[in-house]
This record gives structure tokens, C-alpha cells and sequence, in this order.
């Protein structure tokens, strides 16, 4: 089956953009840093008043990324601000030296976005650099460059209710330590993250949380979760692929033996099968196919046993 007839979407996260366009370095796999954040690999479910984060990831980008950005021999200084007018002061200031990662903001508060409304409450990361005493940010919501003041950054640099984010709005700056390049730097990278991939496994919710998430959707009307939820599952099987793809470069560099890849990955493809269930019955026919929910949850518990124990 092609890819593009299982999810038909973007496989990398905002925070995995934001720091390559932060660092500027093109040595970067972008789909491997973002598997090396961390964050697609295990799940939990959340009941918001938006019905956002229905099935969201167990560890959240911003912390994801830190340990994507280690794992790749770069060194962080992070800054947190409550007050708007101290975030951007200090970006325009540091902005001088290098890029600034920022971010979680929520994406609602936009002012560049069309119609930013429709993305409250969501988090959201981007990259501010300066060119001639000009500041521009960088968006991967198809801003490649666009010039921004203090005064907007005051009101659209905000980091709201956001749960990620507790209370600060966060700036990252990075500077490269000498390290390895080209498949040595990658084969790091790989075995840098394992440790941190079967914790996430373990202590994520798994199946539970996709029984819980079944359990909701059914408690509420299908209008007033519908959209955030079909965003939720497009979401997971993206992580999904993700997976795949870690699972090779897994055999790869004998983080894991080649049976126990392609066993894993039978289960990756089962639970795509039945992701692909859920939103199809969900989207054509407004209904919640709750067999394949428990389907879904069983197989993550699968998942989840196989990489702790690999």
C-alpha cells in the first residue's frame, strides 16, 4: 500500500521545523530528528472542553525536542517569560547572534495565520532570526519569511491555557558541539533515543487511552468533536509511519534483530488498517466503529509490550 493512500498529510511536526530553521544546518534528516524527539511514539488521552488532544501524544514537542537537539550534538540555552514585553525584548536581543526557537505559542493568537481563530488552544513553534537589524519569522504553516516587530511578537507570542507549555512562553537558542557526521551521526541519534522511546511506551496510557477516547466520543455529540477528532486520528497514523520508518533504521544499526522489526511492523500496519476504519466510518457516515477502537487498543498494547522488551 502507498503512502499517500494510508495518510495524505505533513509527517513532521511544527517543532522539528522550527528547529531546522532555527539551526540552519542541512545535515539534518528532518524525519529522523523528529523521530528521535521522541514524541511519536506513545499516546494518552485527554478530555478538554474543546475536545482537542481526544488521542495526542504522550510526550509533548517541547520536550521532544530538547532531546532530539542533544541527541544531535547541540548544545541549548532556554529562557522562560511570563510578561510578553520580556519574551520579545530578549528575542530581539539574542535574535542578533542566532536564530530563536519559540514556541509552544498558541497558534490562535496568530496574527499572520488566516483565520488563527480556528487554531486555539493549539500548540505551535516557529523560528525568529534577523537579517540587517530586520526580524523575520519563520512558519511552517507556509510563512518561509515573513518581517515582524516587538510590538506584534508582544501580542501574538503567547503562550495562553496551553497545558504544554505551564505558564511560560519559551525561547531556545542552540549552538553545535563537534561531533560525527553523515550515517556515524545518524546511527547516534538512533541508539541516543532508545532508552527514552521504551519509557514512553511504558508509562504512555496505550490501549487504555483508546478505550477511554471510544468511551468519550460516545458520551458526546458526534458535531461537536467530530473535526478535532478526525485532526487526532490523521495525527496518529502519521506517528504510525513514523514508527515504521524508526523500525528500519532500528534493524539498521542492530538496535533490534530483523524478526522482531518486521513483527513490530506487521502491528504498525494492523493498526494503521484499523486507524483507516475509524475515519472513514467517522467522516462518511458520521458513526463511531467501535470494534475497531478495541482492535486499535489492543494492538497498541502489543506495540507497547514488543518495544519495552526489545
Amino acid at each position: 500500500m502507498k503512502k499517500d493512500h494510508v495518510f495524505c498529510g505533513n509527517e513532521i511536526c511544527c517543532a522539528s521545523y522550527a528547529f531546522r530553521n532555527t539551526v540552519q544546518e542541512d545535515g539534518i534528516n528532518c524525519r529522523l530528528f523528529e523521530i528521535t524527539s521522541t514524541v511519536p511514539f506513545g499516546v494518552k488521552h485527554r478530555r478538554e472542553k474543546d475536545f482537542s488532544r481526544l488521542l495526542t501524544t504522550y510526550c509533548d514537542p517541547n520536550i521532544g525536542v530538547e532531546r532530539a537537539a542533544q541527541v544531535w550534538g547541540y548544545r541549548q540555552k532556554k529562557e522562560r517569560f511570563i510578561d510578553g514585553d520580556d519574551a520579545s525584548d530578549y528575542i530581539a536581543e539574542r535574535s542578533r547572534e542566532g536564530g530563536c526557537l519559540v514556541g509552544p505559542v498558541d497558534m490562535g493568537q496568530l496574527g499572520y495565520l488566516l483565520l488563527p481563530n480556528l487554531y486555539t488552544n493549539m500548540d505551535h513553534y516557529i523560528a525568529v532570526y534577523q537579517e540587517k537589524g530586520q526580524m523575520y519569522c519563520m512558519d511552517s504553516e507556509g510563512i518561509p519569511a515573513r518581517g515582524i516587530t516587538k510590538e506584534e511578537m508582544r501580542r501574538w507570542f503567547r503562550a495562553g491555557n496551553l497545558p504544554e507549555a505551564k505558564g511560560y512562553l519559551t525561547v531556545r537558542s542552540f549552538e553545535k558541539e563537534e561531533m560525527t557526521t553523515g550515517q556515524l551521526r545518524e546511527e547516534a541519534a538512533v541508539r541516543g533515543c532508545v532508552e527514552q522511546i521504551r519509557s514512553n511506551m511504558k508509562e504512555a496510557e496505550g490501549g487504555r487511552a483508546v478505550i477511554q477516547c471510544c468511551g468519550w466520543l460516545t458520551e458526546n455529540p458526534v458535531s461537536r468533536w467530530k473535526l478535532s477528532f478526525l485532526y487526532d486520528i490523521s495525527y496518529l497514523m502519521q506517528r504510525k509511519i513514523l514508527q515504521a520508518d524508526w523500525l528500519e533504521y532500528a534493524v539498521r544499526f542492530s538496535v533490534c534483530e530483523e524478526k522482531e522489526g518486521r513483527a513490530m511492523k506487521e502491528i504498525l500496519r494492523e493498526e494503521i488498517r484499523a486507524m483507516q476504519w475509524i475515519f472513514r466510518s467517522l467522516q462518511k457516515e458520521n458513526r463511531i466503529c467501535a470494534e475497531q477502537f478495541y482492535r486499535l487498543a489492543q494492538l497498541e498494547e502489543q506495540l507497547t509490550a514488543a518495544i519495552v522488551q526489545m
